[in-house]
């Protein structure tokens, strides 16, 4: 376990951009969603939140072994990213 500090660097790069890309994928959802949704109806967000963790969890299976022993804070960070950017990205755009 004698990771060089280029390794350290480049794994918490790779987690810094999983959780980006999760904030980036629940804002657009979020925006999608608003447009898509009945207007007088809030609970269409719920049904769109879910198919999306959902997908995040299968993506960051793949996504463990790049980002090493950051892949429990990467989980509980893209999750947060999710529901927060899509529930802005909703509020926003309504």
């Amino acid at each position: 376990m004698n990771q060089t500090y280029s390794s350290i660097i480049r794994s918490f790069g790779y987690a810094v951009g999983a959780v980006l890309f999760a904030g980036l994928l629940g804002l657009g959802s979020g925006v999608l969603m608003a447009r898509l949704a009945p207007q007088n109806k809030f609970s269409w967000a719920g049904l769109a939140i879910a198919p999306l963790w959902l997908f995040l969890e299968v993506f960051f299976e793949g996504v463990v072994a790049f980002v090493g022993g950051y892949a429990k804070v990467v989980r509980i960070a893209s999750t947060i990213a999710v529901v927060t950017s899509f529930y802005i990205a909703w509020f926003m755009s309504r």
